[in-house]
Parts: C-alpha cells; structure tokens; sequence
C-alpha cells in the first residue's frame, strides 16, 4: 500500500517540469506575429501563461535593432508562443546589429510595412495584367 505522504503529492507534468527549469533565468520569447520578448522568467501557469520581470520588445527591421521597456512585469499568453530560450549574458547584444533609438526604429518599421504594402500592390497589379479569362 502507498503511504500517506505520497497519496498527496502532486505530480507535475513533464511540460511544466522543463518551464520550472527556467525560472528566473532571462528567457528571449518569439510569438506568432514575430515579435520578440526579452526578460527575467518569473511565473507561468497551466495554460502555458509566462510571466516576465523588467521585460523588452526587441525590434529588428534590416540591421538595426532597438529594445523597447515594457514596465516592470509583463504577462504573455501561452497561446501565442511559438519558442523560448535562454538568452547567453555575454552573446545578448547581436553583434552583427546596429543599436537605434525608439524613434529610428519607429520610422524603420513604418517604411519597412510601406515597402511590403508597395510590393503587394505591384504583385497584384502583375497578377491583373496577366489574367487572361
């Protein structure tokens, strides 16, 4: 027969083990619209819910970057994630990008999407001129 401390014990799910593994280390976080998320792991929950201390976006349009505060904690929807991983104190800083102010990186993005938007219109007045029916 079990004894009476093991009736009670809880066993944590193999998912939840690997996330209290990371506690308190400083995790980078990719989402499913691309953003990317930096800060100290502090919580999550059974949905998959993280919860990060003294968090950052980091934004990267070409090769600039810039990494945006985003308070002191900040909870991210477990539905969202596509990866996390531990970020490297010393390999943090991309060497291969150039760090920009908010602003710079605001106007980056803007012309970035500009870019994009001008393409597709082209793409499809492409697709006009040659549909045949």
């Amino acid at each position: 027969q079990e004894s009476s401390s093991n009736v009670h014990q809880i066993r944590t799910p193999l998912h939840a083990r690997a996330l209290i593994e990371e506690l308190d280390q400083k995790q980078l976080v990719v989402m499913r619209d691309g953003r990317k998320f930096i800060g100290l792991f502090r919580s999550c929950d059974q949905f998959g819910n993280l919860v990060f201390q003294s968090p950052y976006e980091r934004i990267i349009v070409g090769n600039q970057y810039c990494d945006v505060p985003l308070g002191t904690i900040y909870m991210i929807r477990g539905e969202n994630i596509v990866v996390m991983g531990r970020i490297d104190e010393e390999r943090e800083t991309p060497f291969n990008l150039r760090a920009v102010s908010q602003e710079e990186i605001t106007k980056a993005q803007q012309a970035e999407k500009e870019q994009q938007m001008m393409r597709g219109t082209m793409l499809k007045r492409m697709n006009d001129l040659l549909d045949f029916e």
